[in-house]
């Protein structure tokens, strides 16, 4: 089981976390605009759409990033290019920076290679988002998860559930709603098995919920501890 331990952490740390960072990144994609519309514009592109460059270059490039950790962390489709293609964003955004600067202040002139390469910019970004945006075959993603104690069967709602966990802190927050219900005798699981069958029923997990108006969670649970009641029975 993975204990989990709280932080408190002070003013100013916390200030710079919750404002710090989306400061700064608003900052660095507002100092990148000038420089990506004004390649684009060398590239050929007129003002009025010479001004979506940034959102193909610096704004995609923090999108990418974005998308490949959650790629890596949920073991999606694709997370090896996905991890790929994001560092070659950033490397774009910064070779815009250099070149558009560059450019600017006389160092080095356009050139037929330099157009082709910003002018094919746009449509390497719509391939490679939608590359990333492949969802896997499957509705539901297995992850690992830390360990966790099975809840007591008279504790806890009805369906069995933890407590939420808070992601700020990592403390567990209790649930709110539904308070627990007490664990079913083993008799009145094995009368409500006795009268499926005498219905002519097939007993199962949903058919016990059913008749003892609990989870389908919970009957499921049950059908287990019935399997091992006529086991000692015999």
């Amino acid at each position: 089981m993975s204990a989990t331990v709280s932080v408190d952490l002070p003013w100013f740390a916390k200030a710079t976390r919750r404002f710090g960072a989306p400061l700064a990144f608003v900052a660095a994609l507002a100092m990148s605009v000038p420089g990506e519309i004004h390649l684009a514009e060398v590239a050929g592109w007129s003002p009025n759409v010479a001004m979506l460059m940034p959102v193909c270059v610096s704004v995609y490039a923090a999108s990418a990033a974005v998308m490949a950790d959650v790629a890596r962390r949920f073991n999606l489709p694709g997370k090896a290019s996905a991890q790929v293609g994001a560092v070659l964003a950033l490397i774009l955004a910064i070779l815009a920076q250099d070149i558009s600067h560059l450019i600017q202040l006389d160092y080095m002139s356009s050139s037929a290679v330099l157009v082709a390469a910003v002018s094919a910019i746009p449509g390497l970004v719509v391939a490679h988002l939608l590359h990333m945006g492949r969802g896997p075959r499957e509705t539901a993603i297995e992850v690992e998860a830390p360990d966790v104690p099975e809840p007591d069967e008279d504790q806890g709602d009805e369906d069995g559930q933890l407590s939420l966990i808070d992601m700020e802190t990592g403390e567990a927050r209790p649930r709110r709603g539904r308070r627990g219900r007490p664990a079913v005798a083993p008799e009145v699981i094995q009368a409500a098995a006795e009268k499926l069958k005498a219905e002519q029923k097939k007993v199962t997990g949903v058919a016990l919920a059913e008749e003892l108006g609990l989870s389908h969670r919970t009957g499921s649970r049950y059908l287990g501890k019935l399997a091992d009641l006529e086991a000692e029975t015999g």
